[in-house]
């Protein structure tokens, strides 16, 4: 069986280093300018030419997003970024303008091209039109069923990705111009202001500042917030329907949610047998459970997304697990730990380590670097304590929140 490339979001460097650790088979990544995650911390170019380096001595691959719908102003600087790649060697370029597209094919014709979601590929026919232009991959529109995807599948011979998991946009695949009117924020420029995420309700033209909520909830309806997605339950389906690979989103997330979440979707991938029936393990759905979600759901691979899923009740992103750091080095049951959150001892802590999933070990000790006795570390102090056997450098630490 040939199982899918799993794809990670690396919105800075640490969560490219995050994303590989727990099994990434290639990362995304940008930078601020021409990059539709603007507030990412994204990659200057000798970052981006580290971040590359860093991906190909792990033996992975590393795309560069160029997918903002470029105007006139922005085509000569588009031009000479391109041409600066050149000296990078990323594995592809990710784009969804035709002008970007002329442009690399003739800075840097030897780059591969793969065709962003923000293209909107919903059919046999777009899909042909930019296979008969040499691209390399299509990232099919969010807005397809996998029978869909298995009709361009059969249509087309270059390599197909599909998101699988992360937030969802209310638009047409991203399309978003909501943040441009409210905010004066262009979302196809990177700087959208998640104005779907917002809380809004109905007002009478006649009874001025008089709110009246959609429905019986009186803090406002979020009825274009959807859920986000979540398909670990039915990879096997889109494996069978001739996916290449499975793109998580997330460049503006922390590494919790990245380490978590790759870490899941690359053991059931790895799971994926042609001898025995793909099964979800509910473990894993707990695990996506543990970092900043708003609910799941599988999208409109099945058909229309179901009411349900839009209708948000207003709850902020959960999560049932914070990040109290990630360890450094590991030696003779100790361990060093970069502090992100107050840790105590006596507090309980889950490593995010495979076999010790979801597993508490109390803090029995805890010591600064010159191995003074602690009983408190902070934020942005590094500690040593004891750890459990398994446990590995780059291994986050976390910390079920109170009342999860």
């Amino acid at each position: 069986m040939k199982r899918p490339e799993l794809l990670a979001p690396a919105g800075d460097f640490e969560k490219l280093v995050t994303a590989i650790h727990y099994g990434a088979d290639a990362v995304y990544l940008g930078s601020s300018r021409f990059s539709l995650r603007h507030k990412a911390d994204n990659f200057e170019l000798e970052e981006l030419k580290r971040a590359v380096q860093f991906t190909h001595q792990k033996g992975k691959r590393a795309y560069v997003t160029v997918n903002i719908f470029p105007h006139n102003r922005d085509i000569a600087l588009i031009k000479e970024y391109i041409g600066e790649l050149k000296s990078i060697r990323p594995d592809a370029i990710i784009i969804s303008d035709p002008a970007v597209l002329t442009i690399s094919k003739k800075v840097y014709p030897e780059l591969p091209i793969h065709i962003s979601t923000q293209a909107n590929i919903t059919n046999k026919g777009a899909a042909l039109f930019w296979e008969s232009l040499g691209v390399r991959r299509l990232v099919l529109s969010r807005e397809l069923t996998i029978g869909e995807i298995k009709e361009i599948r059969d249509t087309v011979s270059v390599e197909i990705e599909v998101f699988v998991h992360g937030s969802i946009c209310i638009s047409y695949s991203g399309r978003c111009y909501i943040s441009s009117f409210l905010a004066s924020r262009g979302a196809n420029l990177g700087h959208c202001t998640n104005s779907c995420r917002w809380n809004y309700t109905l007002m009478e033209e006649k009874r001025p500042n008089e709110y009246m909520p959609v429905f019986e909830d009186d803090r406002g309806t979020y009825l274009m917030s959807s859920k986000d997605l979540c398909m670990v339950e039915h990879i096997d389906k889109l494996v069978a329907a001739g996916v290449d690979s499975l793109k998580i989103e997330g460049r503006i997330k922390g590494i919790n949610y990245v380490g978590g979440v790759v870490k899941v979707y690359r053991e059931a991938i790895d799971s994926l047998s042609p001898h025995k029936p793909y099964e979800c393990l509910p473990r894993w759905k707990e695990e996506l459970m543990s970092v900043s979600n708003r609910g799941y759901t599988t999208g409109m691979f099945f058909g229309s997304q179901p009411k349900e899923d839009y209708n948000f009740d207003g709850t902020s992103y959960r999560s049932t697990r914070e990040l109290v750091g990630v360890l450094t080095e590991v030696q003779d049951g100790y361990a060093s730990v970069n502090l992100r959150h107050t840790l105590k001892v006596g507090d309980k802590v889950e490593f995010l380590t495979p076999g010790l999933e979801m597993s508490e070990f109390e803090v029995l000790e805890m010591r600064d670097v010159e191995c003074a006795s602690l009983t408190v570390g902070r934020n942005g102090q590094s500690v040593i304590i004891p750890v459990p056997l398994g446990v590995r450098p780059l291994d986050l630490v976390r910390r079920r929140k109170v009342g999860s």
